[in-house]
């Protein structure tokens, strides 16, 4: 899939790293770390679940929530805090990492939180050739030490997200909480670079969609195009900046 992947140079990213730098200069500031408490918070947890959520998304868009979506909005909170702690003390992840966020997402959600997948699953799409259960530990591993690569590095944060966001999904290692749980753990590159996250707006569902099919066919350029402006929204909201109409701010 690497070798697939539609590369894209440092200049081309330059107007999201030069608003990354300015974020830096300004993220000490009371206020802005408010932002982006918020948008680490309950403003990612409810875009980032409703993807998840094809039949009623707008559950999440209520602004009283019923116990069970609370609980998720705080399991959310918690596994987003947990990777952001590695990402200022560490240089890469491990299979025992991805499954302690699992756990972080889905405990006392899904029996299974904290364990790879034990189950045959479904093709996502035209030519997804699932992975069977007893190889999901050992091509977890395989892949997470690619990102550890000389080449892998050469890449933009955006790209390297990009790029373990599908090769994970490929693999879909759990029996549920796939989506939102590898969406996370994909930004430890983002937020290790001191970029906020790529918070795709649940409004961009479809877009989304569209964007992983494309990627699971070796067509990646979408998938990069929609986390390159989703990380620019999140920028933008930390900065305090106007923000574009697509990233619907969730209360």
């Amino acid at each position: 899939m690497a070798g697939n992947m539609e590369l894209r140079t440092k200049h081309q990213f330059a107007g999201l790293i030069e608003k990354r730098d300015r974020w830096k200069r300004l993220k000490e500031d009371r206020s802005a770390q408010q932002r982006f408490e918020q948008l680490i918070g309950p403003q990612w947890a409810r875009h980032n679940c409703a993807l998840d959520e094809i039949a009623q998304p707008s559950n999440w868009q209520r602004e009283v929530l019923d116990e069970k979506t609370i609980l998720q909005v705080n399991r959310h909170i918690n596994a987003v805090h947990s990777l952001l702690d590695c990402s200022k003390t560490r240089e890469s992840l491990s299979s025992a990492d991805l499954l302690e966020l699992h756990r972080r997402m889905m405990e006392g959600i899904h029996a299974h939180a904290g364990r790879f997948r034990e189950s045959e699953m479904k093709p996502l799409g035209e030519g997804h050739e699932p992975i069977e259960p007893e190889l999901v530990p050992y091509v977890v591993d395989n892949a997470l030490e690619w990102f550890n690569s000389d080449s892998f590095h050469e890449m933009h944060e955006v790209e390297q997200t990009a790029l373990m966001l599908i090769k994970l999904i490929d693999i879909h290692p759990f029996d549920e909480g796939n989506g939102r749980t590898l969406r996370v753990f994909s930004n430890f590159f983002l937020l290790g670079a001191d970029y906020p996250p790529a918070v795709i707006s649940s409004g961009g569902a479809s877009q989304y969609a569209i964007a992983i099919q494309n990627s699971l066919r070796f067509h990646t350029q979408p998938l990069i195009d929609l986390l390159a402006d989703s990380v620019l929204q999140s920028l933008q909201f930390c900065l305090g900046e106007p923000v574009a109409p697509q990233l619907k701010i969730l209360k």
